[in-house]
């Protein structure tokens, strides 16, 4: 196994030998050894910095498989291996690549911006001990450490909040809103050309907008930011429509299909047009986990009255009516 193990972090594993270390890896008699080199060369690695824990992101490769729409058995195996590696250890090695920190300084303060691309998300730790989940095509930017009378960190982006109770008030800002907490749980969307919304699962928040409008929400709530008619709305929403990305799903109940298209591209990271724009306002209900993007949209091919076409030189789907 060790022969196999030091390939597979040079890189130099031929498809065989990856798919034999698969096989080793997965009997359990194997764990022990198998712990054993892990632990020998995250030792070897010398990090002057705390780094992310950054286990969701295995479901990255699960997407980046999908989007090369292959259809040899072997790339369904390989699939199915790598869930099942999910499902009982993660092994950090190599996931550097699908996301990005970069340490800045300012005003004396040294800041770090961690961020992931299309087709995959993160989490990890902040200084005081909160918890972020960092969605698809997002970015934070937080300090070092947090000092003065505030935890604030910069969101573009989605992210979910665990933020551990302090009386140092924790507050997210976005280029739109600012959100205020002290201990709480939530979800915050405000990527470029979407409607900002927070979404609070426990505890409390005060949601501001950046012309002072302001409202406190309570658990199950959430709040949607309307830039045009400066106001601020909140309704009682079923938070794990909002929270469920966190834990590798994207759940739709009553969705419009333009709504869903937003998301599966970032998901996917694919580019969806949709020709008729009637067929944007068409709702659905659904749950994506799994499935790849040509899987989801057989199923909405069975579900609405569309058709779709793909062109892969450039990762677009096309989306228009079958009536």
């Amino acid at each position: 196994m060790k022969d196999y193990f030091n390939k597979y972090l040079l890189g130099k594993c031929s498809e065989d030998e990856f798919l034999s270390f698969i096989n080793l890896f997965l009997k359990t008699e194997n764990r022990e050894e198998l712990t054993k080199n892990m632990k020998a060369d995250w030792n070897r690695i010398h990090l002057d910095k705390k780094t992310p824990d950054l286990s969701p992101t295995l479901h990255k490769i699960h997407f980046e498989i999908n989007s090369h729409e292959e259809s040899e058995s072997k790339i369904r195996i390989l699939i199915t291996y790598l869930m099942r590696i999910a499902a009982i250890l993660f092994i950090p090695l190599a996931i550097g690549f699908f996301f990005s920190v970069q340490r800045n300084t300012f005003s004396n303060i040294e800041v770090q911006t961690i961020s992931t691309p299309y087709a995959s998300k993160t989490s990890f730790e902040l200084p005081d001990g909160s918890v972020v989940y960092l969605n698809a095509g997002s970015s934070l930017t937080f300090p070092e450490k947090f000092t003065g009378k505030k935890r604030l960190v910069k969101l573009d982006g989605e992210a979910y909040f665990d933020i551990k109770k302090s009386k140092q008030p924790f507050e997210v800002e976005t280029s739109i809103l600012i959100v205020n907490v002290l201990g709480t749980a939530f979800n915050v969307m405000a990527y470029k050309n979407s409607i900002p919304e927070v979404t609070l699962e426990r505890g409390k928040v005060v949601v501001r907008s950046k012309s002072d409008i302001q409202k406190t929400l309570k658990p199950g709530e959430q709040a949607i930011i309307d830039t045009l008619a400066n106001s601020i709305s909140v309704n009682k929403v079923e938070t794990e429509l909002f929270t469920s990305w966190i834990n590798n799903r994207l759940i739709f109940k009553n969705e419009p299909l333009g709504n869903i298209v937003q998301r599966l591209e970032r998901w996917y990271n694919i580019s969806i047009d949709i020709k008729d724009i009637s067929l944007t306002n068409k709702r659905l209900n659904a749950t994506i986990e799994y499935e790849s993007i040509s899987e989801v949209m057989e199923l909405l091919q069975i579900t609405l009255p569309i058709k779709f076409e793909y062109k892969k030189n450039e990762r677009k789907l096309i989306i228009t009516s079958n009536q």
